[in-house]
């Protein structure tokens, strides 16, 4: 391309996103405000494009001689664990995209990254030391993450034929980030999740510039392809056992004293009082209970019964807006930023 113009299409621009999974009305949402298409008739226009893919979707990207946007699709030091009828494909866009939103993340984060131990009784206890619970919740260890200066982040905008992770724990130049894609309002069902990701960074699974994305932790054992990789088991078991120890207070098997229950009523009451006899959270309990027995329909149930609370999303916005400080960012990545995670509505 000359210095002053470029045979870069509006067309072909957005058919080369399309492609690779990002149709055009994604990206136009995504687009600063000030951004206009003629800019692609110059060589800084379009290499302005290039630079927002990279900052905003997390895309490598670049216009050829011709003028055709080349796209790098395979991201680096990814490891997808995926069920097995799932593409890695089908994935990258959220990974990207998740890279993406936790860099400008770990920009304006406020708390110094301090390292934590692997150990889940230490954490358990700082945990407790800072909650006004005797178990560890949901909020407790998103409380737990940002005082540690690891940002947890709701990746809601996608596109809509992309498949969503559950979720994502990344590094960036040493600096750790979860990303959550679990789109439930639910404490309970957003609590495994977290304390699995936060299990693969204390085991330094990510290492300084790593990244992996769990599709469906729930039966990841089950559904993990390339089971025959025993790095990749070996992960998934210490994310695990890190979690449910950390969750559990080191009961192994806390559902086995619950019995079979007949009712969603009855499961409720009897997660409650074992959960305030062992320390653990009654909605872990009822979501195990269903796992336990593959008695789902009782086990939502269930939770309907469980004290009304704020939407999981809504504390995740909300520890997000203390933890960091937006106004080291653009006006433009702030809005950017809140927006993608559905922050600003």
């Amino acid at each position: 391309m000359d210095e002053e113009s470029t045979p870069v299409t509006v067309k072909s621009a957005f058919s080369s996103l399309k492609a690779v999974g990002y149709p055009r009305s994604y990206i136009e949402k995504l687009l600063p405000e000030w951004w206009d298409n003629s800019l692609f008739k110059t060589s800084a226009g379009a290499l302005q494009f290039a630079l927002i893919l990279k900052q905003r979707l997390g895309l490598d990207a670049s216009f050829g001689p011709n003028g055709d946007l080349q796209i790098q699709t395979d991201p680096r030091n990814t490891r997808f664990k995926r069920r097995r009828d799932t593409k890695e494909a089908e994935l990258v866009v959220a990974a990207g995209l998740g890279v993406a939103i936790a860099k400008l993340a770990l920009f304006c984060t406020s708390p110094p990254y301090t390292p934590l131990t692997r150990d889940p009784k230490i954490l358990r206890e700082e945990i407790l030391a800072a909650n006004d619970k005797d178990y560890v919740d949901f909020e407790g260890i998103l409380k737990l993450c940002w005082a540690h200066g690891i940002p947890v982040l709701f990746l809601k905008e996608l596109p809509r034929a992309s498949k969503r992770m559950t979720g994502m724990a990344l590094s960036v130049a040493g600096r750790p980030a979860i990303v959550l894609g679990y789109n439930h309002a639910e404490h309970a069902r957003q609590l495994f999740v977290l304390a699995h990701e936060l299990g693969h960074i204390v085991h330094e699974h990510i290492g300084a510039d790593g990244i992996i994305i769990d599709e469906d932790i729930s039966g990841v054992r089950d559904t993990l392809v390339d089971f025959e990789n025993q790095r990749k088991d070996v992960e998934e078991r210490e994310a695990d056992g890190f979690a449910l120890s950390l969750i559990r207070s080191g009961h192994p098997n806390p559902v086995a004293a619950m019995g079979r229950l007949g009712s969603a009523a009855a499961i409720a009451a009897k997660s409650v009082v074992l959960g305030r006899e062992l320390g653990i959270d009654p909605g872990h309990l009822i979501l195990s209970y269903g796992k336990e027995h593959n008695d789902w329909a009782r086990a939502s149930q269930a939770l309907d019964y469980s004290p009304s609370q704020a939407s999981a999303i809504d504390v995740l916005a909300e520890h997000f807006r203390n933890g960091v400080d937006l106004n080291a960012l653009s006006v433009e990545n702030q809005e950017y930023l809140l927006a993608i995670q559905g922050f600003n509505e």
